[in-house]
C-alpha cells in the first residue's frame, strides 16, 4: 500500500490548545497531548517538536471522505494550523512550513525546507544553489565531499530513497474489564456477583500501575441490544475493590436487565494514587472520601462552576462536587440572592430612554418602584451563539437596574434592546435580593 504521511503545524506555538475544538495553537509541552488527541484520525501519531504533529494516515483517509475530507475536517479543529500530505514525512514537514500546495514540486522549495543549519545554506548560496532541485542535480559525491554525509541523507529522504525512523506515540493503556455470559444474566444476584468479580480485576490491574478510581462507567448490554449505563465518581482516587463493589450494587435494583444482560462492561477514569503505608509515615487516604461517595451515588450532589459569558443565566453551569475547584471573579455590580434560570416578561411604565421602571406589575401584582440604580449595561455574546429571536439577548444588549418598591422588597429587572433599536424594548425580571 502507498504510505501517506500528514504533517500538522502551527505557526505560532505561545498559545495553549484546547483539542479537540482547536482555539489556538500549542507550546512545545502540549504536543504530547495533542498527538494523542489525533489518534481519533489514525493509531499511528508522532511529535514533531517544536511546533508539529505527524499523522500516517495510510489506509485510513478513507474513513473521513480521502484525504480532503481529512484535511477539511483538520482544518476546520484548528484554523491556523498549516498541513501538507506527502509520500515521506520529510516531504509532508517542508510541504507544510515551504509550500504553496501539496501538488507544489519539491525541487522548488528553498533549502531551508531539508532543515539544515542556517550556516550550511549560507555556504551553498555562495555556490549559487537556492532550491532543491538545483541541489538535487548534484551528484551525491560531490554534495558528500563539500558538505559531509548529513546533507545527501536528508535529501534522500526527502525523496524517498532513504528510510526515516519514526517514533510513533502508543496509545495510553485503557482500564476496561468485560465479561460475556453465554447464559443471559437475570437475577440481581447474578449481577451482583459479575460487577464483584470486574470490580476484583479492575482494581488489581489499577494496583500494578499505581492508579486510583476517579470515574467509573458501566454498561449492561442486553440481549435486544439495549445497553443501561450507569456512571459512579468518587470524591478520591480510589482502588478498594469492596468499596466500589458497595457503589455498584447500591443502584443495581434500577437495572432492568429486560430478557437478561449477555455483557458487562466497566471502564475506568484514572488517576495517580502511589501506593503507601500509613502505620509508616504514608499518605493515607481522606476519611470523609468514602462517605462524600455513597451521598454522591444517593443524592446525585452536584456544585456550579463559571463559564465565561457575562449573560447572567448562562455563567454557570453543573459539575460534579468532585470536579476541581473553580476560581470565581467578583462581580463589579450587585447580584441578586435568587436568580431565574430563564427571565420572566413583565409591564412597566418608565420614563424614556434611559430611565429606571417608575412601576412594574409581575404576576398579577403592581409594584410601585421607590428607589432605583443601574443602569447596568450587559451586551450578548455574539461570537459564543446566535440566539433566536424569542430570547430577550436577541436585541443584544441589556440595560439591568436594582428596584425597590414600597414594601422594601427589590427586584432585579433589565430592558432588552433600545428605543431606537429595530424593535420595541422589551421589560423582564431576573432575579430577586
Amino acid at each position: 500500500m502507498h504510505r501517506r504521511l500528514l504533517s500538522l503545524w502551527f505557526p505560532s506555538v505561545s498559545r495553549h490548545p484546547d483539542p479537540p475544538h482547536g482555539d489556538s495553537g500549542p507550546d512545545e509541552l502540549d504536543l504530547h497531548a495533542l498527538a494523542l488527541w489525533c489518534q481519533a484520525f489514525t493509531p499511528l501519531t508522532a511529535v514533531d517538536p517544536p511546533d508539529g504533529v505527524l499523522l500516517d494516515i495510510t489506509g485510513c483517509a478513507h474513513l473521513f471522505g480521502g484525504e480532503a475530507g481529512l484535511r477539511a475536517r483538520l482544518a476546520a479543529l484548528w484554523p491556523e494550523a498549516r498541513l501538507a500530505i506527502a509520500d515521506t514525512a520529510a516531504a509532508a514537514w517542508a510541504l507544510a512550513r515551504y509550500g504553496q500546495a501539496d501538488t507544489q514540486p519539491l525541487a522548488d522549495l528553498p533549502l531551508a525546507a531539508l532543515r539544515i543549519p542556517d550556516g550550511m545554506i549560507a555556504r551553498l548560496r555562495r555556490l549559487g544553489i537556492r532550491r532543491i532541485g538545483e541541489l538535487a542535480a548534484l551528484s551525491r559525491g560531490e554534495i558528500r565531499a563539500g558538505f559531509g554525509a548529513d546533507l545527501p541523507l536528508r535529501l534522500d529522504r526527502l525523496l524517498g530513497r532513504a528510510p526515516e525512523a519514526m517514533l510513533f506515540l502508543s496509545a495510553p493503556p485503557s482500564y476496561r474489564e468485560v465479561e460475556y455470559h453465554a447464559e443471559p444474566l437475570l437475577a440481581a444476584e447474578q449481577l451482583q456477583a459479575a460487577l464483584a468479580r470486574l470490580a476484583h480485576k479492575l482494581c488489581a490491574g489499577l494496583a500494578a500501575a499505581e492508579l486510583g478510581l476517579v470515574g467509573l462507567k458501566t454498561g449492561f448490554h442486553r440481549i435486544d441490544a439495549r445497553v443501561i449505563e450507569e456512571r459512579i465518581g468518587f470524591a478520591a482516587p480510589t482502588r478498594d475493590a469492596h468499596h466500589v463493589i458497595r457503589l455498584l450494587c447500591e443502584r443495581l435494583q434500577a437495572v432492568d436487565p429486560g430478557f437478561g444482560v449477555e455483557a458487562i462492561v466497566l471502564s475506568a477514569e484514572t488517576a495517580p494514587l502511589v501506593m503507601t503505608q500509613p502505620e509508616l509515615g504514608g499518605a493515607a487516604a481522606p476519611q470523609h472520601a468514602r462517605t462524600i461517595d455513597r451521598l454522591m451515588r444517593r443524592a446525585r450532589l452536584s456544585r456550579f462552576a463559571p463559564d465565561q459569558t457575562h449573560i447572567p443565566e448562562f455563567a454557570a453551569h453543573r459539575v460534579p462536587v468532585t470536579a476541581p475547584e473553580s476560581q470565581w471573579s467578583a462581580p463589579c455590580h450587585p447580584r441578586p440572592l435568587r436568580l431565574f434560570e430563564r427571565p420572566e416578561p413583565i409591564t412597566v411604565i418608565a420614563p424614556v430612554p434611559d430611565d429606571p421602571p417608575r412601576m412594574m406589575q409581575w404576576r398579577g401584582a403592581s409594584h410601585r418602584v421607590v428607589r432605583a440604580t443601574g443602569p447596568e449595561r450587559i451586551a450578548r455574546d455574539w461570537w459564543r451563539h446566535d440566539p433566536p429571536p424569542t430570547r430577550p439577548e436577541a436585541e443584544r444588549v441589556r440595560d439591568y437596574y436594582v428596584i425597590e418598591n414600597e414594601a422594601g422588597q427589590r427586584f432585579w429587572v433589565f430592558r432588552a434592546g433600545l428605543h431606537a433599536g429595530e424593535a420595541a424594548p422589551r421589560w423582564f425580571i431576573h432575579g430577586l435580593f
